[in-house]
């Protein structure tokens, strides 16, 4: 017996749009009583400088909307199924099928919404969701991201971008200079935008104001991508503890001086305008 309400996708992101699709799932499937399922995939490799959210992000979030269950699908195990044997094998069984505008499936992603429909009379397609004349999209967020524009991409989110990791030991360069940074290993495969942020870091559960760096270190000459934060007004060691931070907006780019004075100087700028952003947004 045919049962419970799908909807189907990448969900990279779980962007506004993405919280559409699910968001109708959950409302139709307690219409009707019947479990709500999502069936998403593990993160693909892409072009593009990694994945919005890890996997785990992703079930969380997901989960946060009120899906009750959910299926990852290992993408090298299914992308060479036809489009027919695709939807036998994960969406026959269920009684109702919700999914977004663009949603393509199987072999080359030949299957498309409307091959959907003429096997499932219950489908519902969810129209797309625009942002300043734009279509919401994980490709556009991921470009805001890379551009630093995050407060755009922080909209189409509607949440603040974030990743989370372990403090690690580095090579010490913020200490030397008077800026002691938490240097924080983050799981591969997430996209990282560079440059100098004004962020948030949660440590303990207590969120703490900070300047985050993600980059190369050329004053340095390093040849390793370093993420590292420093937390306005904490001055003891986190070395081992777990964190999350969250970027508000790009202060600048990294960039490459003549000697370390000149860093220090500009660091101190940058700390500066972090600190004045925070004295004039006191409720975000």
């Amino acid at each position: 017996m045919k049962k419970g309400v799908v909807t189907i996708g990448m969900f990279d992101g779980v962007h506004i749009g993405h919280q559409k699709v699910l968001k109708t799932a959950v409302d139709y499937s307690k219409k009707n009583k019947a479990e709500s399922v999502v069936l998403t995939f593990d993160n693909l490799p892409t072009k593009q400088k990694g994945s919005i959210n890890t996997l785990d992000e992703k079930v969380k979030l997901i989960k946060s909307i009120g899906i009750k269950r959910i299926q990852i699908i290992k993408f090298n195990n299914v992308k060479n199924l036809t489009p027919k044997e695709f939807f036998n094998l994960f969406l026959k069984k269920y009684n109702s099928i919700i999914i977004g505008y663009n949603f393509k499936f199987g072999k080359n992603r030949e299957g498309h919404t409307e091959q959907i429909k003429r096997y499932c009379k219950n489908t519902i397609i969810v129209e797309p969701v625009k942002y300043r004349n734009i279509i919401v999209s994980s490709t556009n967020i991921k470009n805001l991201l890379l551009k630093g524009d995050i407060e755009s991409a922080n909209n189409l989110l509607n949440r603040k971008y974030s990743f989370n990791g372990k403090v690690v030991g580095g090579y010490g360069w913020g200490k030397k200079l008077g800026f002691p940074t938490a240097n924080i290993k983050v799981e591969k495969g997430k996209i990282l935008p560079e440059g100098i942020f004004i962020s948030f870091t949660y440590l303990n559960k207590k969120r703490y104001n900070s300047v985050t760096y993600i980059g190369m270190r050329p004053t340095f000459n390093s040849r390793k991508i370093s993420i590292e934060t420093y937390i306005l007004g904490l001055s003891k060691s986190i070395y081992n503890k777990k964190i999350k931070v969250e970027l508000i907006s790009k202060i600048r780019d990294d960039k490459k001086f003549k000697f370390p004075e000149y860093l220090v100087e500009e660091i101190k700028k940058d700390i500066k305008k972090a600190e004045r952003y925070f004295r004039n947004k006191r409720n975000i």
